[in-house]
Formats: C-alpha cells, structure tokens, sequence
C-alpha cells in the first residue's frame, strides 16, 4: 500500500510537468493537434519501451478498446487545454482539469461499489474549495486581444470540456486496473497513446510538414511526462478512487499552479495562496484516512 501512495504523489508531480509544458506550447504558439501528436508519440515510445519482455498480450482486443477510447479523449483533453489557455488564466484551466477528479470519485463509487467515507469526503471538499479559490480572479481573457472577442458560450465551453475529458480519462485509469488487473499498466499507456498520436496525425495533416523546433520541444517535455504520470497512476490504482484521486490531483495542481506562477510570473493573490493552503491541509488528511 506504501508503494501506491507513493505512485500518487509521483503521479502529482509528473502532472505538474505537463502544465508547465502546455503553458508553454500556449504561450509559443503551438498548433494543437501538432503539438498533441509529438507528446503523444514521445509518451508512447516510452510506455512502449517499458513493456518489452513482459510478454503484453497485444492481441487483446479489451487492451485496444481502453486504448482508442482513452487515445481520442486525451486528444481532446489536450486539444481543449491548449485552447482554454488562451482564454483563461493557467491556474484557472489547470485548476478545472484536476477539479474533474469528482468524476472518477462517483464512478467508482455507483459503478464499481467502492465506499465513501465522512473524511474522504472533507478530503475531497478540501481539494474542491483549493481548486474553487485558485480560480476566484481567475475568470479573465488571456494576454492577446484577439482573445477578449471570443465568445462567452466557446470560452465557457473549452473549460467544460476540460473537466468532463480528464475525468473519463482518471476513471478509465481506475476501469483498466479492474478489467483487466493482470496486463502490465505500461501496456495501457502505450496503446493510449499509440492511438492518440495516430488520431493527432490525421487531424494534424499537411501541418506537420511545417513542423516546427518549438513544438517538438514543448512536445517531448509533455510525452515524457504523460507517459510518467500515466504509468505512475496506475500503479496508485489499488488505492480507493476517493483516497487516490485527491491526492493526485492536489498535487498534480500545486505543482501545476506553482510551476506556471515561477515561469510565467504569474500573480499569486492572496485568495490563491490561501487556497493552496487549504489544498494541503485535504492532502495531510490522507494520511489519517
């Protein structure tokens, strides 16, 4: 059990690598769904390499349904994020993608009759009111001016989509790890990805023959990462979702949201370090859960 607590908090931190390198793609003016397919080649050369001589059944048509289903929402995810950056403040985009962790929380709950206790829901709420504090100020246009025009319904609209796809993606981690228990988790995150990269490579099309350094940069910081993360989270999957999630998810906000603020100077305002704070009293309370 200490090995999966330590596979959530490793999940935190690797996440927080993804922020900043979505932050940065935003910010460099990375085309999506180019910039997608180099995170999501790099993450599925590196779960690939995991897997050789572990004897994966590749032939497992549940492997590859989890694979496509999960490929085409972290293409969307991913897709979604890069455009709600330009709307929103990093905090506040990166806040609501880890705030999707209610999701797998009732999902498991209704679906795979996991319990929820009294402190798993403080330690739940903890992390709700962290994220809901990070985002007070933070419901502003982004820095270009062609930003502020966009339209309330489409900026509304990108961040919805953010929290519905990271929550089916945290909740196919935890479905996986219970369908099939016995398919080394580096199986997973390599047909994810292998599907991902090649649904971004059709939508990228003629794109990619002006591939750019900045992209390709931007998209092995987040491959890496993604496919740490990936594998380290399934690896905290024999944890209850309602203790696992908060934690990776807190972490994976603290550091996302500290990152973003030392890199690109942004403001940390009094209502975002005191929700940081209550952010980690919801995390010490795991260890008493």
């Amino acid at each position: 059990m200490e090995l999966a607590w330590t596979m959530a908090i490793a999940t935190g931190l690797c996440n927080g690598g993804v922020a900043l390198a979505g932050k940065a793609a935003e910010r460099q003016r990375c085309r999506p769904a180019v910039y997608a397919l180099v995170t999501f080649a790099v993450a599925g050369a590196v779960a690939y390499a995991t897997t050789l001589g572990r004897g994966v059944a590749w032939g497992s048509g549940a492997l590859w349904c989890f694979g496509l289903l999960m490929g085409g929402l972290y293409l969307l995810a991913i897709g979604a994020m890069v455009l709600a950056n330009r709307h929103w403040t990093p905090s506040l985009v990166w806040g609501t993608a880890n705030m999707g962790f209610v999701m797998p929380i009732l999902l498991s709950a209704l679906l795979l009759g996991e319990p929820l206790r009294l402190l798993d829901a403080a330690i739940a709420l903890g992390v709700g009111l962290m994220l809901a504090g990070l985002a007070v100020g933070g419901a502003t246009a982004g820095s270009a001016g062609d930003e502020v025009s966009a339209s309330a319904w489409r900026r509304w609209g990108l961040l919805a989509v953010v929290f519905v796809t990271n929550g089916l993606l945290m909740f196919g981690f935890k479905l996986f790890a219970r369908v099939l228990p016995e398919a080394p988790p580096s199986s997973l995150i390599a047909a994810i990805y292998g599907c991902a990269a090649l649904l971004a490579a059709g939508r990228a099309g003629r794109d990619l023959r002006t591939l750019n350094r900045t992209e390709v940069a931007c998209g092995l910081g987040a491959g890496a990462a993604s496919a740490l993360a990936g594998l380290a989270m399934l690896g905290a999957m024999s944890l209850p979702a309602a203790a696992a999630f908060p934690v990776i998810q807190g972490i994976s906000l603290l550091g996302g949201v500290l990152l973003c603020a030392l890199v690109f100077r942004e403001r940390l305002t009094p209502y975002k370090l005191a929700a940081l704070a209550v952010g980690i009293g919801a995390l010490l309370l795991t260890r008493w859960r």
